[in-house]
């Protein structure tokens, strides 16, 4: 006679982010991994304050448990960047196993982890007040460099990954300067034949603070860098690209691991180890 499997209840054991399969031993789901650029060149003075603030009021008090942050400086030349602003990682909550696990154990393990996480928050919160004090002073803007940067951090992530470009998206160096663009399809043709276009399939791509001296430039500039990371692979809709950072965290649907975790057990695999 086979074993009968244990009635599983609507809705989680516990709060605070696990969920009905995650309570009974599952795998949590995966975290973001969240990459956000930061733009630290000359022409961003007006915009440099919504980059402070979509990271000091919404990304960074908006980590949940899994997620992990790097913020990287987008400058005038981005293959010469060799270490975040900032980086940090919360811890993902243990999965509940009702066969093996002692409540009240798990209660003050998942206390001590959100105790963890809190102060992860707090250093980040420190360390980017500190370094987004000022706008940078960077000559030039790199921003295909920043994505080839984005597409190479991101090459075997098994979280699911996010990538914010905090910029005025001003591209201004090499044989691509921003005055002389005019943001149609012969320019993305033009940076397809010089560069290609960087791996980001499956990536979450948000674009905030994208700005010209004019709506309809500005218009032509958004349309652009969204075709551009399109073709790119990317996960990107017109609600992911803003004066300012609205729609967060990403839903769901948006961005998925570039490479799946092979660890599939559940509940009913830990039950049977039980026999």
């Amino acid at each position: 006679m086979g074993l009968a499997a244990p009635a599983l209840p609507g809705a989680s054991l516990f709060g605070g982010g696990a969920g009905s399969g995650e309570a009974w031993g599952e795998e949590p789901a995966p975290g973001l991994d969240i990459l956000v650029f930061v733009d630290e060149t000359g022409s961003t003075d007006r915009q440099f304050d919504v980059y402070r603030r979509s990271l000091l009021d919404r990304i960074v008090p908006g980590l949940r448990q899994g997620d992990r942050l790097r913020v990287v400086p987008i400058t005038d030349d981005n293959s010469l960047v060799s270490e975040f602003m900032a980086e940090g990682t919360l811890a993902p909550r243990p999965p509940f196993d009702s066969l093996s696990d002692n409540e009240l154990d798990y209660k003050a393990k998942v206390k001590e982890l959100d105790a963890k996480d809190e102060a992860v928050r707090q250093t980040l919160l420190t360390t980017l007040r500190k370094k987004l004090a000022k706008p940078g002073k960077s000559k030039y803007t790199d921003l295909f460099g920043a994505a080839r940067m984005a597409s190479q951090l991101f090459s075997a992530d098994k979280m699911r990954p996010v990538a914010v470009f905090l910029s005025d998206m001003q591209e201004d160096r090499g044989r691509f300067r921003y005055r002389s663009m005019t943001f149609d399809r012969k320019d993305l043709s033009r940076v397809e034949k010089a560069y290609g276009f960087p791996d980001l399939k499956n990536v979450c791509v948000y674009v905030i603070g994208t700005r010209s001296p004019s709506i309809e430039r500005t218009r032509k500039m958004t349309s652009f860098w969204e075709e551009y990371f399109k073709k790119s692979g990317a996960d990107i809709t017109a609600s992911q690209m803003g004066s300012m950072l609205v729609n967060w965290p990403p839903p769901e649907t948006c961005g998925k691991p570039r490479v799946l975790s092979t660890n599939k057990s559940g509940w009913f695999d830990r039950l049977k180890k039980q026999f």
